[in-house]
């Protein structure tokens, strides 16, 4: 048994409290965990239980980052991931608030995907290759990014977003030579993430015509 000395609290955040242990610091926990826990000076307590308020107090905290976070915008789950890690959060506390996330519907990959190619194709059309790296950077599974890739793109509305694009851009290489026109034209088209074959149709359409 360990005999909890005192417990004050902290200058710089009143909300939580530093609580010592045979008059050296032990922890600094939350209002929440201190009521929880009913926790008072004299009180005598196990190392076992020491360890369980340690930890209920990480979860909480890490709930309170995890949504704070996610009230900004909706989040992918290597986001919240590696925002937990970043504050130091231990492992089994990370999958722990994962799995709470989930079941609330807070952390769905699926319609975190969905929503960041949908805001993308609104506002300033790109192929798949941009698309798919940027749902990697975010940690979203493979099958996941392919099959909404599939659902968002068919051949018609891809072909429209590069002439969309072709068609904004060209006036920029209208004044040079043919040849450069199709390579300066391509690159550009390229660099969006198009489909190579899609960008040399499309090219072969209108750079004669313009």
């Amino acid at each position: 048994m360990v005999t909890i000395t005192k417990i004050e609290n902290q200058k710089k955040n009143k909300e939580r409290f530093n609580v010592f242990i045979d008059g050296q610091f032990a922890c600094g926990i939350s209002g929440d965990t201190l009521i929880k826990f009913g926790l008072s000076a004299n009180d005598k307590i196990t190392d076992e239980t020491l360890n369980e308020i340690k930890n209920f107090d990480e979860y909480l905290y890490s709930k309170k980052i995890s949504f704070d976070f996610l009230s900004y915008r909706i989040r992918s789950e290597k986001e919240i991931r590696d925002k937990l890690k970043l504050k130091e959060i231990s492992p089994g506390t990370i999958e722990r608030t994962v799995e709470h996330l989930k079941e609330l519907k807070l952390l769905d990959d699926e319609e975190f995907a969905k929503q960041l190619v949908r805001e993308k194709l609104s506002s300033k059309p790109v192929g798949k290759a941009v698309l798919k790296q940027k749902l990697y950077q975010k940690g979203i599974p493979a099958d996941i990014t392919e099959r909404i890739l599939e659902e968002s793109f068919n051949d018609t509305n891809e072909k429209e977003f590069v002439k969309e694009i072709f068609n904004k851009y060209f006036n920029r290489v209208k004044g040079l030579d043919i040849m450069k026109q199709r390579k300066k034209m391509f690159d550009y088209l390229a660099r969006k993430g198009f489909d190579f074959e899609l960008i040399k149709e499309v090219i072969n359409e209108n750079i004669q015509s313009q």
